[in-house]
């Protein structure tokens, strides 16, 4: 069972399809419990659903291990990997790097790159702009190339573990700030990747639900308090 919570069902089920990153008919919503204002927010009471992915929404690796692998077209992998270091070698020497990257295969559907350059701070950009925007490329570029089922994460300089650290604690002091404030807070628009790191880290805060707002790539988490 997996639980989703927000102010009203339609709330939760949006915080859902963001933190699960797939669309409304890919996951079958099990209502738990309607959401309701109270009077005075006594009896006040969050939505609750039961979220499952449909079978028609499974990952790359798991349907090529079914028994209708032989009618699927399976990517090579490691040509793509090839093929997408290249590409994002071209991209980035052409914004005045001298870049390495390294590469590794992970879990069997993300592709995880390391780019070792010297100026990191001016590739990653502010709040990892430029590496947010080298990644959608590269995400493309796979997709493109016939990996529509598999991530690509970008790093340098560890920068994935260090944002998620400071968007954890970004989660927290919001929580905090609106649980003070008695209203809710808007937070500025992130990626999806970002988004899903929020949502995850106040699934389980007893006192706050959250939700994603707006369209992309102006998209923003709003967290409530309950």
């Amino acid at each position: 069972m997996t639980i989703y919570k927000g102010r009203t069902v339609m709330e939760a089920i949006a915080t859902a399809l963001d933190y699960l990153n797939v669309k409304r008919d890919n996951v079958e919503v099990k209502i738990i419990q309607e959401g309701r204002n109270g009077f005075l927010g006594i009896g006040k009471k969050p939505a609750i659903i039961d979220v499952t992915e449909l079978e028609s929404n499974l990952k790359v690796d798991t349907l090529v291990n079914s028994p209708m692998k032989d009618s699927l077209e399976v990517v090579d992998v490691d040509k793509l990997v090839k093929e997408l270091q290249a590409y994002l070698t071209s991209v980035i020497e052409k914004m005045g790097f001298e870049p390495q990257l390294v590469a590794e295969v992970q879990h069997t559907k993300d592709i995880y790159i390391d780019i070792v350059v010297q100026e990191r701070s001016r590739l990653i950009g502010h709040h990892g702009k430029t590496i947010n925007a080298l990644q959608g490329l590269g995400q493309i570029f796979i997709n493109r190339s016939g990996g529509k089922n598999i991530n690509l994460i970008l790093d340098s300089a560890n920068y994935r573990a260090k944002r998620r650290d400071a968007l954890i604690q970004l989660a927290d002091k919001t929580a905090r700030n609106a649980i003070a404030n008695g209203k809710p807070i808007y937070l500025n628009p992130m990626n999806a990747n970002e988004r899903k790191i929020i949502h995850n880290s106040l699934k389980t805060n007893q006192h706050v639900t959250s939700y994603s707002t707006g369209k992309e790539p102006r998209r923003v988490i709003v967290v409530v308090p309950r």
